[in-house]
């Protein structure tokens, strides 16, 4: 009975805890969180917490459908250091027929912030590569939680011009189990359009990313960067027809 009652508990909880450590092996080399890993992290917590409610992967699949994120929004204010204890807290803000707006809070040890995420996510049917209305999801009208999300939403990301753009023929490495690019894959890549010197000197303090068509295996995509401002730079993965992704990176001193 105490676990059918604590089960019931997860099961309506409207915000969602998990507390990682930052092994030596998964720090940057600014002895770091990189910010693709917690991207990922980001994608773990937002699926545990889906499946908490029985609408995660493991009940989705059975019906040929899937969770996809399509635009994320990451501030920082410090990045958790090696063997420092952090904690991803994650919410639903709202959501209507098409989209579902999933917010993050990342905590440092001392329970302070260090950073907030702003994500976008679409149900696929696998079969039609369409969206599914996810107005038929009945948790998310009972969870949907008022707590705070202090940084902007994502801003529009005009065409980028780069007369140097970087050619990446798409690998068995970036693909994922919906058999298109991995969505942490395409951040990977914006990041190594900067030198690893800046990297040093700044940190990200602000990343954005909208992810607009799948680019698949044997794609031969072009990486674009334009700097708008000091240290405040578009980005824009392409072929010669689709935009796959727009986003944007803007840098402080370190």
């Amino acid at each position: 009975m105490k676990e059918k009652e604590e089960q019931s508990k997860r099961q309506t909880e409207p915000v969602y805890s998990k507390t990682y450590t930052v092994e030596p092996a998964e720090g940057n080399g600014q002895q770091e969180l990189p910010l693709t890993l917690l991207a990922k992290r980001i994608l773990e917590v937002a699926t545990l917490h889906a499946e908490s409610w029985g609408v995660g992967y493991s009940t989705l699949i059975k019906n040929r459908q899937v969770w996809v994120l399509s635009r994320l929004t990451v501030e920082m204010y410090r990045y958790p250091l090696i063997n420092e204890h952090y904690t991803l807290q994650t919410w639903i803000e709202g959501y209507n027929k098409h989209f579902s707006s999933r917010n993050f809070a990342i905590l440092g040890e001392d329970g302070s912030p260090c950073g907030y995420a702003r994500t976008i996510w679409v149900v696929i049917d696998l079969d039609s590569r369409t969206s599914v209305d996810i107005s038929q999801f009945e948790y998310i009208a009972e969870n949907i939680s008022d707590k705070a999300c202090p940084i902007e939403k994502q801003s529009r990301v005009r065409d980028v011009h780069d007369e140097n753009a970087v050619i990446y023929p798409v690998t068995y490495n970036d693909i994922d189990l919906n058999r298109h690019v991995n969505s942490v894959k395409y951040i990977e890549h914006e990041l190594d359009l900067f030198p690893f010197e800046r990297y040093d000197k700044q940190r990200i303090r602000r990343f954005e990313i909208s992810y607009a068509n799948e680019a698949r295996y044997g794609s031969t995509l072009q990486l674009l960067k334009e700097e708008e401002a000091p240290d405040h730079f578009t980005l824009e993965i392409r072929d010669d027809q689709t935009v796959y992704c727009k986003g944007r990176i803007i840098f402080e001193n370190r």
